[in-house]
């Protein structure tokens, strides 16, 4: 699962279960629902340590051979291309994957960094802080 390269810590030691249901729907079109739940190391961009993070996902999926028979396709369906009629089950898991993981992974149990510990031994920079004095100054005056 080369998409999964670089959002993954430790690929090899990764198990992620899979589940594919194939049936044909009301409109005889292919549909496959796609299920994947598993724990995955990441890295927490709060702390930058590995932490194992919980994934689950669903989605149904709707195989087609051209862009018209997608259009076609029911609302809650995503749909699949396989133009050479050829379904590869490697991808449809790994994008059920990639949709399961988070945007911004963050370890639950990292500590949050808050506003007093980032201020100790630093002072503020305010660019603006001339242009407010400036503005105040010329509300007095009027």
């Amino acid at each position: 699962m080369q998409r999964l390269e670089g959002l993954i810590v430790e690929r090899e030691s990764t198990e992620v279960s899979f589940r594919l249901t194939f049936a044909h729907d009301e409109q005889r079109q292919v549909r496959v629902e796609v299920q994947v739940a598993g724990t995955v190391p990441m890295q927490c961009q709060r702390s930058l340590k590995t932490f194992d993070q919980e994934i689950e996902g669903s989605s149904v999926v709707g195989v087609v051979s051209s862009e018209q028979a997608a259009d076609g396709l029911p609302d809650d369906y995503e749909p699949k291309l396989c133009a050479d009629n050829r379904l590869k089950l490697l991808e449809l898991i790994e994008e059920e994957v990639l949709l399961s993981l988070p945007l911004v992974p963050i370890d639950p149990e990292s500590e949050r960094v808050s506003d007093t510990q980032q201020s100790v031994g630093q002072e503020t920079h305010r660019p603006f802080e001339v242009l407010a004095a400036l503005k105040s100054a010329k509300r007095d005056r009027n």
